[in-house]
């Protein structure tokens, strides 16, 4: 594969895989209503894991099948930066306005489409924002550690 094209690949797949992270995040806050601990969790390791993102690429991996590992594992590290301007909107939302919206007889879709997603539209906006920028950063860091 061209390198222009493998490193192309390796920054969509790190974002992509730190997206699904973040969602799989967001939605269990929803779910569980734990928005609190959540946030705190990822307070405390969004720096050591956002650091580890981008000097994984200089541990020494080099075999295709490790690569693609590591763009995963990336992506895995970087989930939680991605998710904390979300989150952060999501834990200062009034919790009583999703017990409203079903009292008043919106179901989860519609609670979703109508209430969560304009809540946290910005939030996500700059989590896709973060995801991007940051699956580049951890590209230029692998161009880095493997070329000479």
């Amino acid at each position: 594969m061209p390198a222009p094209i493998f490193f192309l690949f390796h920054s969509l797949f790190m974002a992509a895989s730190g997206i699904v992270l973040a969602a799989a995040v967001l939605s269990l806050a929803l779910l569980s209503r734990q928005g609190q601990r959540l946030h705190i969790l990822l307070l405390l390791s969004v720096v050591p894991a956002t650091l580890a993102a981008l000097v994984l690429p200089f541990s020494g991996l080099r075999t295709a099948g490790s690569l693609f590992f590591l763009s995963f594992l990336q992506g895995v590290l970087i989930g939680p930066i991605i998710s904390l301007a979300p989150l952060t909107r999501l834990k200062n939302t009034p919790s009583t306005w999703a017990t409203t919206a079903q009292e008043l007889g919106a179901n989860k879709s519609a609670r979703f489409r109508l209430l969560w997603f304009p809540l946290l539209g910005t939030a996500l906006a700059i989590g896709l924002f973060l995801a991007l920028l940051l699956s580049l950063l951890g590209t230029f860091a692998l161009m880095r550690a493997t070329l000479p």
